[in-house]
């Protein structure tokens, strides 16, 4: 079953993209809306989340809709349609922010949804480390694994080919992961940060109580010295 936000992000992606073949005809369609370093830098800051609807090919396009339909009802049912959003949108620019920082400066161009796509991937494994997913090496040879491995295989076929090809597409890949994991973990964090709030809080009200009573002491001992002497 397409879950509602997955729903409008498979419509939303198939729509740019037929939007971008056609209108790249005419404007430089594309060029506006990828995420390009140079143009971030002189005002162009829509292309952080712009660059995430666009694709570089019908195969491009095919493979990020597939793992979103795959893996995204999943995630969405799970944690509810608004914090879905929250991790796609997280995932997507915090994976063009990264590369935006990698590349200032620079004219190479980074589309796609996939580190948006990465970090639900992240959230499946999470959420369902232990559901089976049946992968088809070559296209050929069936081979089922765990969710947990699926997603550690991804990650560390990324990382490969990040460290040895490099690129801004492998860098917003390994990026959507990261970004998927601290939206999951957010919630830990802000537990954490409040308890060392209310602990910093007891501690300084306790502070103050014990001046307050050194100082009612050091007012008792001045009136019993002062009795003592009348």
């Amino acid at each position: 079953m397409i879950t509602p936000a997955v729903r409008w992000l498979l419509i939303a992606n198939t729509a740019t993209f037929v939007v971008q073949l056609v209108a790249d005809r005419f404007v430089p369609f594309t060029g506006w809306l990828a995420l390009t370093p140079a143009l971030v830098a002189r005002g162009a800051v829509w292309q952080l989340a712009t660059y995430a609807f666009l694709h570089g090919g019908v195969w491009h396009l095919l493979f990020n809709m597939f793992a979103l339909f795959i893996f995204g009802p999943s995630v969405e049912a799970r944690m509810g349609t608004r914090s879905f959003w929250g991790l796609y949108a997280t995932a997507g620019i915090g994976a063009g922010l990264v590369c935006l920082a990698v590349g200032w400066g620079g004219a190479g161009s980074v589309v796609g949804a996939s580190g948006a796509i990465f970090g639900i991937l992240l959230a499946f494994g999470v959420f369902f480390p232990y559901r089976p997913i049946t992968l088809l090496v070559f296209f050929v040879l069936p081979v089922t694994m765990q969710a947990r491995w699926f997603v550690a295989l991804f990650a560390g076929v990324e990382a490969l080919f990040l460290l040895s090809t490099g690129g801004l597409g492998h860098l917003a890949h390994v990026s959507g992961l990261f970004f998927g994991w601290a939206w999951l973990k957010a919630p830990e964090w802000r537990e954490r940060a409040g308890l060392a709030r209310r602990r910093r809080t007891v501690a300084r009200q306790m502070r103050i109580v014990h001046a307050a009573r050194e100082e009612e002491r050091r007012l008792q001992d001045d009136v019993d010295a002062l009795l003592d002497k009348i």
